[in-house]
Protein backbone atom coordinates (compact mmCIF):
# COMPACT_ATOMS: atom_id res chain seq x y z
CA UNK A 1 0.00 0.00 0.00
CA UNK A 2 1.35 3.47 -0.88
CA UNK A 3 2.52 5.31 2.23
CA UNK A 4 1.58 9.02 2.50
CA UNK A 5 3.80 11.01 4.83
CA UNK A 6 1.88 14.27 5.02
CA UNK A 7 -0.03 14.86 8.25
CA UNK A 8 -3.76 15.20 7.81
CA UNK A 9 -6.61 16.42 9.96
CA UNK A 10 -9.64 14.50 11.12
CA UNK A 11 -11.74 16.20 8.44
CA UNK A 12 -9.64 14.59 5.73
CA UNK A 13 -10.01 11.03 7.01
CA UNK A 14 -13.02 10.20 4.86
CA UNK A 15 -11.30 11.40 1.69
CA UNK A 16 -8.17 9.38 2.38
CA UNK A 17 -10.26 6.28 3.09
CA UNK A 18 -10.89 5.89 -0.63
CA UNK A 19 -7.93 3.52 -0.80
CA UNK A 20 -9.42 1.24 1.87
CA UNK A 21 -12.26 -1.29 1.76
CA UNK A 22 -15.61 -0.43 3.35
CA UNK A 23 -14.96 -2.84 6.21
CA UNK A 24 -11.60 -1.19 6.87
CA UNK A 25 -13.24 2.20 7.14
CA UNK A 26 -16.03 0.88 9.37
CA UNK A 27 -13.63 -0.72 11.84
CA UNK A 28 -11.49 2.41 12.06
CA UNK A 29 -14.45 4.75 12.46
CA UNK A 30 -16.00 2.48 15.09
CA UNK A 31 -12.97 2.33 17.37
CA UNK A 32 -12.25 6.05 17.04
CA UNK A 33 -15.78 6.84 18.17
CA UNK A 34 -16.30 4.28 20.94
CA UNK A 35 -15.27 3.34 24.46
CA UNK A 36 -14.46 0.02 26.12
CA UNK A 37 -17.75 -1.58 27.17
CA UNK A 38 -16.52 -4.41 29.41
CA UNK A 39 -13.57 -6.48 30.49
CA UNK A 40 -10.68 -6.30 32.92
CA UNK A 41 -8.44 -3.34 33.66
CA UNK A 42 -5.95 -4.83 31.21
CA UNK A 43 -8.37 -5.26 28.30
CA UNK A 44 -9.73 -1.76 28.85
CA UNK A 45 -6.20 -0.34 28.85
CA UNK A 46 -5.44 -2.43 25.76
CA UNK A 47 -8.48 -0.94 24.03
CA UNK A 48 -7.22 2.58 24.75
CA UNK A 49 -3.72 1.80 23.48
CA UNK A 50 -5.03 0.20 20.26
CA UNK A 51 -7.42 3.11 19.81
CA UNK A 52 -4.56 5.62 20.05
CA UNK A 53 -2.40 3.52 17.73
CA UNK A 54 -5.21 3.29 15.18
CA UNK A 55 -5.59 7.06 15.19
CA UNK A 56 -1.84 7.46 14.70
CA UNK A 57 -1.85 5.04 11.77
CA UNK A 58 -4.66 6.93 10.09
CA UNK A 59 -3.72 10.54 10.75
CA UNK A 60 0.08 10.38 10.71
CA UNK A 61 0.89 7.39 8.51
CA UNK A 62 -2.31 7.05 6.45
CA UNK A 63 -2.07 3.26 6.57
CA UNK A 64 -5.67 2.12 6.38
CA UNK A 65 -5.07 -1.60 6.08
CA UNK A 66 -2.82 -1.68 9.15
CA UNK A 67 -5.15 0.71 10.96
CA UNK A 68 -8.15 -1.52 10.37
CA UNK A 69 -6.28 -4.54 11.71
CA UNK A 70 -5.30 -2.56 14.80
CA UNK A 71 -8.88 -1.32 15.17
CA UNK A 72 -10.28 -4.85 15.11
CA UNK A 73 -7.91 -5.93 17.89
CA UNK A 74 -8.87 -2.88 19.90
CA UNK A 75 -12.58 -3.53 19.49
CA UNK A 76 -12.12 -7.11 20.67
CA UNK A 77 -10.25 -5.88 23.74
CA UNK A 78 -12.95 -3.29 24.35
CA UNK A 79 -15.48 -6.12 24.53
CA UNK A 80 -13.38 -7.89 27.15
CA UNK A 81 -11.93 -10.49 24.76
CA UNK A 82 -8.37 -11.80 25.01
CA UNK A 83 -6.09 -10.34 22.35
CA UNK A 84 -2.54 -11.65 22.01
CA UNK A 85 0.49 -9.76 20.69
CA UNK A 86 0.99 -10.22 16.95
CA UNK A 87 2.78 -13.36 15.84
CA UNK A 88 6.19 -12.86 14.24
CA UNK A 89 5.07 -14.70 11.11
CA UNK A 90 2.33 -12.16 10.44
CA UNK A 91 4.90 -9.75 9.00
CA UNK A 92 7.69 -10.11 6.47
CA UNK A 93 10.45 -9.12 8.87
CA UNK A 94 14.12 -8.92 7.76
CA UNK A 95 16.18 -11.87 8.96
CA UNK A 96 18.46 -9.57 10.95
CA UNK A 97 15.52 -8.39 13.10
CA UNK A 98 14.01 -11.82 13.75
CA UNK A 99 16.13 -12.93 16.75
CA UNK A 100 15.45 -9.82 18.81
CA UNK A 101 11.74 -9.69 17.98
CA UNK A 102 11.27 -13.40 18.62
CA UNK A 103 12.99 -13.14 22.01
CA UNK A 104 11.01 -9.99 22.89
CA UNK A 105 7.68 -11.64 22.18
CA UNK A 106 8.66 -14.71 24.20
CA UNK A 107 9.59 -12.50 27.14
CA UNK A 108 6.35 -10.55 26.83
CA UNK A 109 4.26 -13.72 26.90
CA UNK A 110 6.26 -14.87 29.91
CA UNK A 111 5.44 -11.66 31.78
CA UNK A 112 1.75 -12.07 30.93
CA UNK A 113 1.77 -15.67 32.15
CA UNK A 114 3.46 -14.43 35.33
CA UNK A 115 0.54 -12.11 36.08
CA UNK A 116 1.77 -8.77 34.68
CA UNK A 117 -1.64 -8.03 33.16
CA UNK A 118 -3.13 -8.13 36.67
CA UNK A 119 -0.26 -6.38 38.51
CA UNK A 120 0.45 -3.58 36.04
CA UNK A 121 -2.36 -3.59 33.44
CA UNK A 122 -1.56 -0.18 31.93
CA UNK A 123 2.13 -0.96 31.43
CA UNK A 124 1.29 -4.43 30.07
CA UNK A 125 -1.09 -2.91 27.52
CA UNK A 126 1.48 -0.29 26.53
CA UNK A 127 4.14 -2.98 26.04
CA UNK A 128 1.85 -5.19 23.92
CA UNK A 129 0.86 -2.42 21.52
CA UNK A 130 4.46 -1.16 21.39
CA UNK A 131 5.54 -4.68 20.39
CA UNK A 132 2.93 -4.85 17.62
CA UNK A 133 4.09 -1.44 16.39
CA UNK A 134 7.75 -2.49 16.60
CA UNK A 135 6.99 -5.58 14.50
CA UNK A 136 5.20 -3.43 11.92
CA UNK A 137 8.04 -0.92 11.77
CA UNK A 138 10.63 -3.68 11.39
CA UNK A 139 8.70 -5.07 8.42
CA UNK A 140 8.66 -1.57 6.93
CA UNK A 141 12.43 -1.27 7.23
CA UNK A 142 12.81 1.14 10.14
CA UNK A 143 16.46 1.06 11.22
CA UNK A 144 15.66 2.49 14.66
CA UNK A 145 12.09 1.82 15.73
CA UNK A 146 10.61 4.27 18.26
CA UNK A 147 8.20 1.52 19.29
CA UNK A 148 11.15 -0.75 20.14
CA UNK A 149 12.33 1.95 22.54
CA UNK A 150 8.86 2.19 24.08
CA UNK A 151 8.71 -1.59 24.53
CA UNK A 152 12.13 -1.80 26.17
CA UNK A 153 11.36 1.18 28.39
CA UNK A 154 8.19 -0.46 29.75
CA UNK A 155 9.50 -4.02 29.90
CA UNK A 156 11.18 -3.74 33.34
CA UNK A 157 7.84 -2.68 34.84
CA UNK A 158 6.34 -6.02 33.85
CA UNK A 159 8.72 -8.07 35.95
CA UNK A 160 7.36 -9.60 39.10
CA UNK A 161 8.59 -7.77 42.18
CA UNK A 162 10.37 -9.69 44.91
CA UNK A 163 8.34 -9.96 48.12
CA UNK A 164 9.11 -7.38 50.76
CA UNK A 165 10.07 -10.13 53.19
CA UNK A 166 12.98 -10.99 50.90
CA UNK A 167 14.13 -7.50 49.95
CA UNK A 168 12.76 -3.98 50.21
CA UNK A 169 10.45 -2.95 47.36
CA UNK A 170 12.47 0.24 46.94
CA UNK A 171 16.04 0.89 47.99
CA UNK A 172 18.06 4.08 48.14
CA UNK A 173 21.45 4.90 49.61
CA UNK A 174 23.81 7.72 48.73
CA UNK A 175 27.57 8.23 48.98
CA UNK A 176 29.70 11.28 48.22
CA UNK A 177 33.31 11.32 47.03
CA UNK A 178 35.25 14.60 47.31
CA UNK A 179 38.26 15.70 45.25
CA UNK A 180 41.20 18.06 45.53
CA UNK A 181 41.19 21.27 43.52
CA UNK A 182 41.46 20.54 39.79
CA UNK A 183 41.95 16.81 40.42
CA UNK A 184 40.16 13.60 39.47
CA UNK A 185 42.44 11.42 41.61
CA UNK A 186 40.76 9.23 44.22
CA UNK A 187 42.05 9.80 47.74
CA UNK A 188 42.46 7.01 50.31
CA UNK A 189 39.24 8.21 51.95
CA UNK A 190 37.47 8.12 48.57
CA UNK A 191 38.66 4.55 47.97
CA UNK A 192 37.30 3.51 51.36
CA UNK A 193 33.94 5.15 50.62
CA UNK A 194 33.78 3.36 47.27
CA UNK A 195 34.41 0.03 49.00
CA UNK A 196 31.44 0.80 51.25
CA UNK A 197 29.28 1.75 48.25
CA UNK A 198 30.18 -1.45 46.39
CA UNK A 199 29.47 -3.54 49.48
CA UNK A 200 26.12 -1.82 49.94
CA UNK A 201 25.19 -2.47 46.31
CA UNK A 202 26.02 -6.14 46.69
CA UNK A 203 24.11 -6.43 49.95
CA UNK A 204 21.02 -4.57 48.76
CA UNK A 205 21.09 -5.96 45.19
CA UNK A 206 20.41 -2.37 44.10
CA UNK A 207 19.53 -2.52 40.40
CA UNK A 208 20.67 1.00 39.47
CA UNK A 209 23.87 2.79 40.44
CA UNK A 210 23.90 6.48 39.53
CA UNK A 211 27.29 8.20 39.33
CA UNK A 212 27.18 12.01 38.90
CA UNK A 213 30.30 14.15 38.69
CA UNK A 214 30.47 17.82 39.73
CA UNK A 215 32.96 20.68 40.17
CA UNK A 216 33.04 24.01 41.92
CA UNK A 217 32.74 27.24 39.91
CA UNK A 218 36.45 28.01 39.75
CA UNK A 219 37.59 28.06 36.12
CA UNK A 220 35.83 27.89 32.75
CA UNK A 221 32.52 26.04 32.50
CA UNK A 222 33.64 23.80 29.63
CA UNK A 223 36.82 22.81 31.48
CA UNK A 224 34.76 22.05 34.57
CA UNK A 225 32.42 19.86 32.52
CA UNK A 226 35.41 17.83 31.32
CA UNK A 227 36.77 17.59 34.85
CA UNK A 228 33.42 16.38 36.18
CA UNK A 229 33.44 13.65 33.51
CA UNK A 230 36.95 12.59 34.53
CA UNK A 231 35.86 12.38 38.16
CA UNK A 232 32.78 10.33 37.27
CA UNK A 233 34.89 8.05 35.06
CA UNK A 234 37.36 7.48 37.91
CA UNK A 235 34.58 6.53 40.30
CA UNK A 236 32.88 4.24 37.79
CA UNK A 237 36.15 2.45 37.02
CA UNK A 238 36.82 1.85 40.73
CA UNK A 239 33.28 0.57 41.35
CA UNK A 240 33.66 -1.91 38.50
CA UNK A 241 37.04 -2.94 39.90
CA UNK A 242 35.24 -3.60 43.19
CA UNK A 243 32.72 -5.90 41.51
CA UNK A 244 29.83 -3.64 40.47
CA UNK A 245 28.48 -4.63 37.07
CA UNK A 246 29.16 -1.73 34.62
CA UNK A 247 25.84 -2.44 32.96
CA UNK A 248 23.88 -1.15 35.96
CA UNK A 249 25.92 2.05 36.29
CA UNK A 250 24.35 5.20 34.89
CA UNK A 251 27.01 7.91 34.65
CA UNK A 252 26.59 11.64 34.13
CA UNK A 253 28.83 14.73 34.20
CA UNK A 254 27.21 17.95 35.36
CA UNK A 255 30.14 20.32 35.77
CA UNK A 256 29.44 23.31 37.98
CA UNK A 257 25.66 22.86 37.98
CA UNK A 258 23.66 21.78 41.04
CA UNK A 259 26.14 23.07 43.59
CA UNK A 260 26.12 21.42 47.01
CA UNK A 261 27.06 24.80 48.49
CA UNK A 262 25.77 27.88 46.68
CA UNK A 263 28.62 30.19 45.62
CA UNK A 264 29.22 32.88 43.07
CA UNK A 265 31.18 32.33 39.87
CA UNK A 266 34.90 31.51 40.00
CA UNK A 267 34.78 30.40 43.63
CA UNK A 268 36.64 27.41 45.07
CA UNK A 269 34.50 25.25 47.35
CA UNK A 270 35.62 21.79 48.48
CA UNK A 271 32.09 20.44 49.00
CA UNK A 272 31.22 21.18 45.36
CA UNK A 273 34.18 19.15 44.02
CA UNK A 274 32.45 15.82 44.27
CA UNK A 275 30.91 12.71 42.76
CA UNK A 276 27.56 11.56 44.11
CA UNK A 277 26.75 7.84 44.03
CA UNK A 278 23.14 6.78 44.47
CA UNK A 279 21.95 3.19 44.82
CA UNK A 280 18.27 3.23 43.95
CA UNK A 281 15.34 1.66 42.17
CA UNK A 282 12.76 -1.11 42.48
CA UNK A 283 14.15 -4.60 42.95
CA UNK A 284 12.90 -7.28 40.59
CA UNK A 285 12.88 -11.06 40.54
CA UNK A 286 14.92 -13.28 38.25
CA UNK A 287 13.90 -12.75 34.64
CA UNK A 288 15.08 -13.02 31.04
CA UNK A 289 15.50 -9.41 29.95
CA UNK A 290 19.19 -8.97 29.21
CA UNK A 291 19.90 -12.32 30.87
CA UNK A 292 18.81 -11.28 34.37
CA UNK A 293 16.21 -8.91 35.67
CA UNK A 294 18.06 -6.23 37.52
CA UNK A 295 18.45 -6.81 41.22
CA UNK A 296 18.94 -10.55 40.80
CA UNK A 297 21.54 -11.21 43.52
CA UNK A 298 24.09 -8.85 42.03
CA UNK A 299 24.17 -10.30 38.52
CA UNK A 300 22.76 -7.14 37.00
CA UNK A 301 22.20 -6.69 33.29
CA UNK A 302 24.01 -8.80 30.76
CA UNK A 303 24.69 -12.41 29.99
CA UNK A 304 22.33 -14.72 28.18
CA UNK A 305 19.29 -13.55 26.19
CA UNK A 306 17.43 -16.87 26.08
CA UNK A 307 18.73 -18.79 23.03
CA UNK A 308 19.07 -15.78 20.74
CA UNK A 309 22.09 -13.90 21.99
CA UNK A 310 24.45 -12.51 24.57
CA UNK A 311 25.80 -9.11 25.60
CA UNK A 312 28.94 -7.73 27.20
CA UNK A 313 29.24 -4.24 28.69
CA UNK A 314 31.99 -1.64 28.77
CA UNK A 315 33.31 1.19 30.89
CA UNK A 316 32.81 4.75 29.57
CA UNK A 317 35.22 5.45 26.71
CA UNK A 318 36.65 1.92 26.76
CA UNK A 319 36.64 -0.99 24.34
CA UNK A 320 38.74 -3.27 26.55
CA UNK A 321 37.40 -6.71 27.42
CA UNK A 322 37.78 -7.78 31.04
CA UNK A 323 38.13 -11.30 32.38
CA UNK A 324 34.38 -11.55 33.07
CA UNK A 325 33.65 -10.52 29.48
CA UNK A 326 36.00 -13.15 28.09
CA UNK A 327 34.34 -15.75 30.31
CA UNK A 328 30.99 -14.71 28.87
CA UNK A 329 32.32 -14.96 25.32
CA UNK A 330 33.40 -18.51 26.11
CA UNK A 331 29.71 -19.14 26.80
CA UNK A 332 28.90 -17.61 23.43
CA UNK A 333 31.27 -19.96 21.63
CA UNK A 334 29.96 -22.97 23.55
CA UNK A 335 26.38 -22.00 22.75
CA UNK A 336 27.26 -21.51 19.09
CA UNK A 337 28.68 -25.01 18.89
CA UNK A 338 25.62 -26.45 20.64
CA UNK A 339 22.83 -24.47 18.99
CA UNK A 340 24.46 -24.15 15.55
CA UNK A 341 22.88 -20.81 14.51
CA UNK A 342 23.00 -19.91 10.82
CA UNK A 343 24.24 -16.41 11.60
CA UNK A 344 26.15 -14.78 14.46
CA UNK A 345 25.87 -11.00 14.35
CA UNK A 346 28.04 -8.79 16.55
CA UNK A 347 26.71 -5.25 17.14
CA UNK A 348 28.59 -2.51 18.99
CA UNK A 349 26.82 0.32 20.83
CA UNK A 350 27.73 3.41 22.84
CA UNK A 351 25.96 5.77 25.17
CA UNK A 352 25.36 9.38 24.07
CA UNK A 353 27.99 11.13 26.16
CA UNK A 354 30.68 11.53 23.50
CA UNK A 355 30.93 13.21 20.12
CA UNK A 356 29.49 11.51 17.05
CA UNK A 357 33.01 10.73 15.79
CA UNK A 358 34.12 9.27 19.12
CA UNK A 359 31.00 7.14 19.45
CA UNK A 360 31.33 5.86 15.88
CA UNK A 361 34.92 4.81 16.64
CA UNK A 362 34.06 3.26 20.01
CA UNK A 363 31.08 1.26 18.81
CA UNK A 364 33.17 -0.19 15.99
CA UNK A 365 36.17 -0.90 18.25
CA UNK A 366 33.96 -2.70 20.77
CA UNK A 367 32.31 -4.84 18.11
CA UNK A 368 35.66 -5.68 16.49
CA UNK A 369 37.20 -6.56 19.87
CA UNK A 370 34.35 -8.96 20.63
CA UNK A 371 34.45 -10.54 17.16
CA UNK A 372 38.22 -11.01 17.45
CA UNK A 373 37.89 -12.64 20.88
CA UNK A 374 35.15 -14.98 19.63
CA UNK A 375 37.46 -16.06 16.79
CA UNK A 376 40.33 -16.50 19.24
CA UNK A 377 38.13 -18.77 21.37
CA UNK A 378 37.23 -20.98 18.40
CA UNK A 379 33.92 -19.45 17.38
CA UNK A 380 32.91 -17.47 14.30
CA UNK A 381 30.85 -14.45 13.31
CA UNK A 382 28.99 -13.71 10.10
CA UNK A 383 28.74 -9.91 10.41
CA UNK A 384 30.01 -7.07 12.60
CA UNK A 385 27.98 -3.85 12.94
CA UNK A 386 28.28 -0.54 14.80
CA UNK A 387 25.33 1.50 16.06
CA UNK A 388 26.80 4.45 17.95
CA UNK A 389 24.51 6.34 20.30
CA UNK A 390 21.56 3.93 20.00
CA UNK A 391 20.64 3.67 23.66
CA UNK A 392 18.97 0.92 25.60
CA UNK A 393 17.82 2.68 28.74
CA UNK A 394 19.00 6.21 29.54
CA UNK A 395 21.38 8.27 27.42
CA UNK A 396 24.19 7.76 29.96
CA UNK A 397 23.14 4.29 31.07
CA UNK A 398 25.71 1.50 31.31
CA UNK A 399 23.36 -0.73 29.33
CA UNK A 400 24.02 1.47 26.29
CA UNK A 401 27.77 0.77 26.42
CA UNK A 402 27.55 -2.78 25.12
CA UNK A 403 28.12 -5.29 22.36
CA UNK A 404 25.28 -7.66 21.51
CA UNK A 405 25.98 -11.07 19.98
CA UNK A 406 22.80 -12.24 18.26
CA UNK A 407 22.13 -15.73 16.92
CA UNK A 408 19.96 -16.15 13.81
CA UNK A 409 18.28 -19.42 12.84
Amino acid sequence: MKRLTRLVGLGAVAALAACATPSDVTDVQTILGSKASSGSAFTQALFQEYQAYTQSQVLKEVEWVDASSTARKGLMAGNGEAVLPDEIGQRAVPASALPELTAARARLMGYFQGGATQRVPAAAAKAQVAFDCWLEQAAEGYAASPCRTTFLTHEPILKKAVGTTEVAADTRRSFTINFDLGSAKLSPQALQTLKEAAAAQAQMHAPLVSVAGYTDTLGAADANLRLSRQRADAVTAELVKLGVNPAIISENALGETKLAVATGDNKAEAKNRRVEITLAGPTWAHGRYGGYAYGDHGHGWGGYYGHNGFAVFFLPGSSRLGSADIARLKQVVAAQKTLKPKTVTVVGFTDQTGSAATNARLSNERAQAVAAEIAKLGGSTTSVEARPGEVWGGAYDGRARRVEILFGY
